[in-house]
Parts: structure tokens; sequence; C-alpha cells
């Protein structure tokens, strides 16, 4: 996959483990890599333990790509009253979560 950042290697290494694919994560430190030249080997990266489970890994992962997520209504947050996008559950300014009614 291209274009995968820190925050997306979390994001997808959760919903295997909560897929109950064990992995592990490798160069994760949430901070920046030590130079600013690319270096693949130092990207952050997601090993799946059970060699069974990788097929099982690469198509949720894909899934989950090819997703589009279908948005709503947008909302105003009840707390502090910004207008938030459909799409989100949570408000990006306050992060209170979105009122079902």
């Amino acid at each position: 996959f291209k274009d995968i950042d820190g925050a997306k290697v979390g994001m997808i290494n959760g919903l295997l483990n909560d897929s109950g694919i064990p992995t592990i994560l490798k160069n994760f430190s949430g901070g920046s890599n030590i130079t600013e030249i690319p270096i693949p080997a130092l990207y952050p990266s997601i090993f799946v333990l059970d060699a069974s489970k990788v097929s099982e890994a690469r198509e949720l992962i894909n899934d989950y790509f090819s997703a589009k997520p279908e948005p709503g209504e947008d909302w105003v947050c009840s707390r502090c009253g910004v207008t938030v996008d459909g799409f989100l559950n949570e408000c990006w300014s306050c992060q209170a979560p979105k009122e079902i009614s």
C-alpha cells in the first residue's frame, strides 16, 4: 500500500487485532524517522504472527481501503456548537460523541 503513515498503520493494526489476527508492529515509535530521506526499512510495518491468517488480514485491509463511507447529514455538536461533517461520529473540535436521536 502506498502513502501509509504511522496513524494508518496503528489503525490497521487495531482492525486486525479486533478481528482476532495477532500482529506485531515494527518501526512504530509514533515519532518521525531519523532521516528525511525515505528508507523503506525504517517504515512502520505490521507483521501477522499466524501465517494461516495472512490471507484474511489482506482481505480485511483491502476491504477497509476499498470501502467508501456513506456520509450522513451534517450535525451540530451539542457541547460546543460547531457544525460537524455527517460522516464523523465525534466532534472534530471538542471530541464529543454524536448524539443519536
